[in-house]
Order: structure tokens, then C-alpha cells, then sequence
């Protein structure tokens, strides 16, 4: 038995393959071009104007120093960088989009859905520092008040966040007595001494 091989027919939905498929990519590479230069642009935009109102220095004095001491970039390259990807990623979905449903496609769904928890978390921190901006301004006109110094340290007292240290740590008198930590460091329970 002979079987037939139909070259034409093959030949012919090759070419409608490749015909169907240059399109869609012409399209999508033109999305990721004019996607691409919009995000770049749009973060450029964002970082001179955040670099022109005192972003940097607003952020910095609430404590970002020290987790940016080694690194390349400042608070608002940063915020930056994260609006330029975040941009790229909506484009990225979009030029994918034009193959039809794919799993790249679905992949750039879920980091796009997950991304207002990054918005969130960064809204977090930067508050946190403004906060810490504000009660070191407060702090500084408070301490050039006659008896601000009682309300600056009030003032610091109460707007700190405290956080217990891990492992916790345990002054002289606790270690070595045969109590447990819960015992002697128990919210509403004094210490008893002398026994």
C-alpha cells in the first residue's frame, strides 16, 4: 500500500500558517516598542518629579537610609524602576494577548493581579516614613519650647513602634533563677524578687 503524500496541500497551510503568524507578531513587537518607550518615559517623568519635590530626603529621613546604604539607587529610582515594570508588565500582556490565550498570557494575569499588594506594601513604607519625617520635625520645633523637651520626649515615646527583640533578650536578674520566660516577662504579672 502506497500512501499518498499531498505536498501541495502541506505546502499551502504552511504558508497560511506563516501568513496568519507574521501579522500578529508585527503587531505585538509594535506594542512592545510603543509600550516600552511610554513606560521609559513615564518613569523618567516620575523620577525628575519625584527628585524635584524632595521624595529622597522626605523618604530618607524616615529610616530608608540604612536599607539603601548600599545600593546604587535612591527612593525614587526605585519608584520608578517599579512604575516602568509595572507598565511593562500590562504591555507585555497585551502583546501576548494578540496570539490569542496562551500560558505566558495567564502567567502575566496572575503577576498583574498580584500587584496591588506591592502598591499596598510600598504605600505601607512610604507612610512609615513620613510619619517618621513628621514626628522628627515635631520633635525639633517642640525641643526650642520652653518645657518641650518633656513633650518631645513624650512625643517620640508615643509614635514609636516597638517590636520585641527575637531571640528576646534577658536582663541579669531573670537569667539563671529556675523561672520561665513567660513567667517573669508575662503582660499583667509583676516580677517577684527577693525570694
Amino acid at each position: 500500500m502506497i500512501l499518498a503524500v499531498d505536498l501541495q496541500g502541506g505546502i499551502e497551510n504552511a504558508w497560511s500558517n506563516v501568513a496568519t503568524f507574521v501579522p500578529k507578531l508585527a503587531a505585538a513587537l509594535l506594542i512592545l516598542l510603543v509600550g516600552y518607550l511610554v513606560a521609559k518615559t513615564l518613569a523618567s517623568i516620575l523620577n525628575k518629579v519625584l527628585e524635584r519635590v524632595g521624595f529622597d530626603r522626605v523618604v530618607e529621613r524616615g529610616g530608608v537610609r540604612q536599607v539603601l546604604a548600599r545600593s546604587k539607587y535612591d527612593p525614587s529610582d526605585i519608584l520608578a524602576k517599579l512604575v516602568f515594570w509595572t507598565i511593562m508588565l500590562f504591555v507585555l500582556q497585551l502583546a501576548f494577548g494578540v496570539f490569542g490565550s496562551n500560558p505566558i498570557s495567564d502567567l502575566l494575569r496572575g503577576l498583574i493581579a498580584y500587584l496591588p499588594n506591592v502598591f499596598v506594601a510600598i504605600l505601607i513604607v512610604v507612610i512609615a516614613a513620613a510619619a517618621r519625617a513628621v514626628t522628627d520635625l515635631l520633635a525639633n520645633l517642640l525641643s526650642a519650647m520652653q518645657g518641650g523637651s518633656q513633650l518631645r520626649d513624650q512625643a517620640r515615646a508615643s509614635a514609636q513602634i516597638s517590636t520585641p527583640d527575637y531571640p528576646p533578650t534577658y536582663d541579669d536578674a531573670t537569667v539563671g533563677t529556675g523561672s520561665s520566660a513567660t513567667e517573669e516577662f508575662s503582660p499583667g504579672r509583676s516580677r517577684r524578687r527577693g525570694r
